[in-house]
């Protein structure tokens, strides 16, 4: 059974023929990756966003994502495609994670391109992490986007702020200052809660689905459709990738 609120949303599980006929009506779907480090609650955001649950969490670190995975929802009549991409290690003194690879992530990445592109980031961050351990994540796919050239708006969503006081909104004014010093820059926020539909955070928890869902509207779903003539331009989006993570992993600029 669909599920669907007052966005008209609907999650993944539904009836192939019947997103097939929706995708063929209006378009193929806005791609929306979703990033962070391992732990920083990705697949439980995007479960929030679908409404239900669609993506596998799990509490221990060591079991969190390791592969891209895709995720299918309509938002207000619009289609989306969530990217739940393979944890990145925030630790600014670490390697990435054997499970990303090059290969995987050039390969990723060509996939997507031939998919329409990215037409929005979304950055998964803890409210409880250390700021000097965000950056790393930040740098790489920022920087790669803006050596291809292309624009694609980056949303900042922090996460665990379900006991934040007075409100969680508090948290951004008062780190956003912190975040700006350490280059990290974005085109909106939402602090949000997703824990479980429980009776002390059922209101937070409404908040910050209504929060997330107005952001991807506001920012992707007036996105112009790429055209045959930017084939070139898409093609090049995970050469430059690849070559700037090479340089801020290996530790050069």
């Amino acid at each position: 059974m669909k599920n669907i609120d007052k966005f008209g949303t609907t999650g993944a599980g539904q009836n192939p023929g019947s997103t097939k006929m929706q995708q063929q009506q209006q378009g193929r779907p806005r791609n929306v990756v979703v990033y962070g480090e391992s732990g920083a609650g990705k697949s439980s955001l995007i479960n929030l966003i679908a409404g239900r649950h669609v993506a596998h969490t799990s509490p221990d670190a060591n079991t969190c994502t390791f592969t891209n995975t895709p995720y299918d929802i309509t938002i207000d009549g619009q289609q989306f495609r969530l990217w739940d991409m393979a944890g990145l290690d925030g630790n600014s003194d670490s390697r990435l994670p054997a499970a990303l690879t090059d290969s995987n992530l050039s390969a990723f990445l060509h996939g997507l391109a031939q998919e329409d592109g990215v037409h929005l980031l979304i950055y998964c961050m803890r409210g409880t992490r250390a700021m000097k351990d965000l950056r790393i994540n930040y740098k790489i796919f920022s920087s790669a986007l803006r050596d291809t050239g292309r624009e694609v708006p980056i949303i900042a969503v922090v996460t665990c702020l379900e006991f934040y006081l007075p409100e969680m909104t508090k948290w951004w004014n008062d780190n956003q200052s912190q975040l700006a010093q350490y280059g990290m820059k974005f085109s909106d926020h939402a602090c949000v809660t997703t824990l479980p539909d429980l009776p002390d955070i059922r209101q937070r928890r409404a908040q910050s689905r209504e929060g997330v869902l107005r952001l991807i509207l506001q920012y992707c779903v007036h996105a112009p459709p790429l055209s045959t003539d930017t084939t070139m331009d898409q093609q090049s989006f995970p050469t430059g990738f690849m070559q700037k993570l090479g340089r801020l992993v290996g530790g050069t600029r």
